[in-house]
């Protein structure tokens, strides 16, 4: 028979190795979505790779970021327009400008867009 010590001590036991064993929490990685609700991070954006020239909308969910400058090589992105929806957006440019955008909030950039990097929802 176990000692009322010894049977105390095994819960205890127990749950400090399922904190060792288990994982803390899930990470959380940024998520292209279809555009649609506007609390999504919209980005409007135009650019040139090695097929051609595009126009194309971006729309994220979940916080993480997303590297633009890894689309492919010879890709150049510019943003023509960002609507932060319900999040906080932390955008970068290839000059190295870093720029934190509140939530609703939006901007264009009709005349001199930017040459995106990165962005990112906090």
């Amino acid at each position: 028979m176990l000692s009322r010590k010894l049977r105390l001590a095994l819960p205890v036991a127990a749950a400090a190795v399922m904190a060792v064993v288990m994982p803390a929490g899930t990470a959380h990685a940024i998520d292209k979505v279809d555009c649609g609700p506007s609390d999504y991070l919209r980005a409007d954006v135009h650019g040139q790779d090695y097929i051609g020239s595009f126009n194309l909308s971006f729309c994220f969910a979940n916080k993480g970021t997303y590297n633009f400058a890894a689309s492919g090589p010879g890709t150049a992105v510019w943003v023509d327009k960002i609507s932060t929806g319900n999040n906080r957006v932390k955008y970068h440019d290839v000059n190295g400008a870093t720029v934190t955008y509140p939530k609703h909030y939006i901007i264009t950039f009709p005349n001199r867009p930017p040459h995106v990097d990165w962005i990112e929802i906090l």
